[in-house]
């Protein structure tokens, strides 16, 4: 059985309370690809109907076709980018013009779709978070790897200008060793948000949890990507507000190896509704404060660097893949790495796993286990 998700098309940003800032969108005129397209079809339509239409925008990616249970979706999606549509996969694994299968799924249905899909000889790209569980990640990266089939995971702040700037400038030192720091997401959902689509959200089997697994599993992997993966964590969660199963505040502290201590709040209970972010960094030699939404009008991203605060990055980025779809295409032709590969994508959901090991647990530290066991 599968299932759609909430659609937008807005932007970098997922699919939100109204009110969340407007940040400029893949610029895919500015690209041209020498190799032959690669052929996409898309399973589940909320979210996935914005990435479909990303992915015929897309220089070396070709839509093939879009599946959904809800035929209304399907049809929606079907109509608007003119290529057909089917209510299961199973039907496009014998498709030879489809090589890749984009999974936008609920979470907890992400390897039931992948691995039916990596079985038939398709390369995988799922969306965020990788899975529910470590389990079935674990099991999606062995049956990749033993097929030699690439298995992505779609985190669209890894292709943020801004966010690659940060990165940037953190790994290039000059911020100097990194202290400490905070992110932050604040977001207001309806209780009506997770009664649809038959209550899969905030779930801990279908959601894989709730504000921490559906919300700011974007600002968690976000900080992976510019810090890397944390030695140990603890996490405290509450129900406050909503009639769900999982959490809608999550608080945790992160702690590296080198001493550095990073503090994650995030809420869907949030007043206002927007999608506030906020992420500071400092270290011995800088620091710096990114935020969008909430009462920040502009999204902004400023460093302090030199005792001079200033809007301008001080590392320049090239910018090479637009979306995860544009990365995957060229991944498929060319042997291009993969930006965030099934391994990476573990390591993030590793993250996310210790913390709620920890929540559910005492409170304390747990260890994270970033890379794939033994088999």
């Amino acid at each position: 059985m599968f299932f759609s998700m909430c659609t937008d098309d807005r932007g970098a940003w997922p699919s939100a309370a109204p009110g969340m800032p407007k940040e400029a969108g893949p610029d895919f005129a500015s690209i041209t690809r020498g190799y032959e397209p690669v052929g996409f079809i898309v399973v589940g339509l909320g979210m996935g109907h914005g990435r479909a239409k990303w992915i015929t925008q897309t220089s070396g990616a070709q839509l093939v076709g879009v599946v959904d249970m809800d035929a209304e979706r399907g049809k929606r999606t079907s109509e608007e980018l003119g290529v057909p549509y089917t209510e299961n996969p199973t039907p496009w694994l014998e498709n030879d013009e489809v090589e890749v299968v984009y999974v936008l799924t609920p979470t907890g249905r992400h390897a039931g779709v992948a691995l039916e899909a990596l079985a038939a000889g398709k390369h995988v790209l799922v969306t965020k978070p990788m899975e529910a569980s470590l389990a079935a990640c674990d099991e999606m990266i062995r049956l990749a790897e033993e097929n030699g089939l690439l298995l992505g995971v779609d985190f669209e702040r890894r292709f943020s200008p801004e966010v690659l700037a940060i990165r940037a400038a953190v790994r290039g030192g000059r911020l100097g060793r990194i202290l400490g720091g905070e992110t932050v997401l604040k977001v207001l959902r309806m209780m009506e948000y997770f009664q649809e689509q038959g209550g899969w959200r905030g779930t801990r089997r279908w959601d894989g949890g709730g504000v921490l697994s559906n919300q700011c599993i974007h600002n968690i992997d976000e900080v992976a990507f510019i810090l890397g993966i944390p030695e140990r964590v603890r996490c405290e969660v509450r129900t406050q507000n909503h009639g769900i199963e999982a959490e809608d505040l999550g608080c945790a502290l992160w702690e590296y190896q080198d001493g550095a201590l990073i503090s994650l709040f995030a809420t869907t209970c949030y007043p206002h509704p927007t999608w506030y972010r906020r992420l500071e960094l400092h270290g011995t030699q800088g620091a710096l404060v990114s935020a969008a939404g909430g009462p920040v009008e502009d999204p902004q991203t400023r460093y302090f660097l030199d005792g001079v605060w200033s809007g301008k990055a001080p590392e320049t980025v090239d910018i090479r893949y637009l979306t995860a779809a544009d990365n995957f295409a060229a991944a498929v032709r060319t042997g291009a790495p993969l930006v965030c590969d099934g391994r990476d994508g573990r390591r993030t959901q590793a993250v996310l796993d210790a913390m709620y090991r920890s929540a559910y647990g005492d409170g304390g530290w747990v260890e994270v286990e970033a890379e794939l066991p033994a088999h």
